[in-house]
């Protein structure tokens, strides 16, 4: 009878600590396809936002192309009317005159000009560096949980 008992005990104690081992399993294997989940999910987010930037920067591009070529020809159309309008002059004073005032004009169309394509580069970039800006921000929260586990 000792001899069952004692068996009893071992097979009970064999048991408890399958089970034990098979929980603990099961857990962990629940935890690492947790994980992983997670870990999809954030790597979506992440091609989500650099897509996202991507468009922001071809639409971006677009537009500032679209402005260039536009001043382009403007100031091509100006010099042309520039150019008529130096050949009617009829003395040197009224030829130098004419010169000065368009040099002075296109001077400012052309600064006014880079100051409205600077401003409207300094909007694309907001927009581009926004959706990563905001995934870094999610990977430094998520370091910052790792770590307070």
């Amino acid at each position: 009878m000792a001899a069952a008992k004692t068996a009893r005990k071992a097979t009970e104690a064999f048991d408890t600590v399958t089970t034990a081992s098979t929980q603990a399993w099961r857990e962990n294997v629940d935890r690492g396809v947790a994980a992983m989940s997670e870990a999809s999910a954030f790597g979506k987010e992440n091609l989500d936002a650099f897509i996202a930037s991507a468009t922001a920067t071809q639409k971006g591009l677009e537009t500032i192309s679209a402005r260039t070529v536009a001043f382009s020809k403007q100031a091509l159309e100006n010099h042309v009317a520039a150019t008529k309008n130096l050949m009617t002059s009829k003395s040197v004073q009224e030829f130098m005159e004419k010169q000065t005032e368009y040099a002075k004009s296109s001077f400012e169309a052309y600064v006014a000009e880079l100051t409205s394509l600077s401003e409207l580069m300094q909007g694309v970039t907001k927009e581009a560096a926004a959706p990563i800006n905001e995934r870094m921000s999610a990977m430094g929260h998520l370091i910052q949980a790792g770590v307070a586990r």
